[in-house]
């Protein structure tokens, strides 16, 4: 892969993990914050996947910049739409079916 690839796969998975995260985290206490009603907040869904994805194959190219694996690995750990959040939470679904039963 190209150099320039590699980066704008970065960037754009980096994008993609961020907006995931403020979609997820920060996007309602902001609109509270801004003094809204609760009833005029609207959930609005994420990337599914691609973030993550992106910034796992982005790393094959950058692996010779020791400075960006400790920031892929944030990225995909606050990627709220990556495959990992998906297991985790239909594991903790899982456990908290078995202890309601």
């Amino acid at each position: 892969m190209g150099a320039t690839i590699v980066w704008i796969l970065f960037g754009l998975g980096a994008l993609l993990c961020v907006t995931n995260f403020y979609l997820s985290f920060l996007r309602y206490p902001l609109h509270r914050l801004r003094g809204l009603p609760k009833e005029s907040y609207h959930w609005v869904s994420g990337f599914p996947l691609f973030g993550s994805l992106f910034v796992a194959l982005s790393l094959l190219g950058l692996r010779d910049i020791p400075a960006m694996i400790p920031v892929a690995i944030v990225l995909m750990l606050i990627d709220t739409g990556g495959i990992h959040w998906f297991i985790g939470s239909m594991i903790y679904q899982f456990v908290h079916e078995k202890k309601r039963s």
